[in-house]
């Protein structure tokens, strides 16, 4: 029976290991959808995205410059084809802001509080753009012992459909945790 057995195990492995054409694993695959790679930071569960993402220097998601604060967002394709160039409009939603502010605990932050770019475009070939959410430091400092809510979203993308479930973060600036 132990023969019979091995015997046909070899011969299921001979099959799936000549299967398997050379190269399969670098032709093009997936589905080509535009979306915030920060909204996924916690497994796309609550698209719930901590500044700063914990303690320790290799766990900051921010630089501080001079006068500002730079939150890291970016834009990414999914799927492996090469693709063709994009631009996507970056918007912020006032009504999910004020949701997440009362979920959280947070308060939503102000206008005067930040810049964000109004679009942000992705090079042909290239899969992703990184831009920044920019915190005026000095507006920052006057609301220590709070956290700021921001939802920032993806719109209007020239050539590829945006991924609905990972369209928007919710940024939530822990301004004591920042060490200004």
């Amino acid at each position: 029976m132990r023969k019979i057995i091995f015997s046909l195990m070899s011969v299921i492995s001979l099959f799936a290991l000549v299967s398997c054409a050379k190269g399969d694993g670098d032709k093009d695959y997936g589905v080509e959808k535009v979306y915030i790679p920060q909204a996924m930071a916690d497994g796309g569960i609550s698209n719930v995205y901590n500044v700063p993402s914990g303690e320790g220097e290799y766990t900051y998601n921010f630089a501080i410059e001079a006068e500002t604060v730079e939150v890291f967002l970016g834009v990414m394709r999914s799927g492996k084809q090469a693709g063709q160039a994009f631009s996507v409009d970056v918007v912020v939603n006032d009504e999910t802001s004020a949701a997440q502010a009362a979920k959280l605990g947070a308060e939503v932050m102000d206008a005067s509080i930040y810049t964000l770019p109004e679009k942000v475009s992705v090079a042909a070939g290239s899969n992703s753009k990184t831009f920044h959410l920019s915190l005026n430091k000095a507006a920052l400092k006057a609301q220590a012992g709070k956290k700021l809510v921001l939802c920032v979203g993806l719109a209007n993308c020239t050539a590829y459909e945006i991924n609905p479930k990972a369209a928007e973060v919710t940024v939530l600036v822990n301004v004591d945790a920042l060490n200004l």
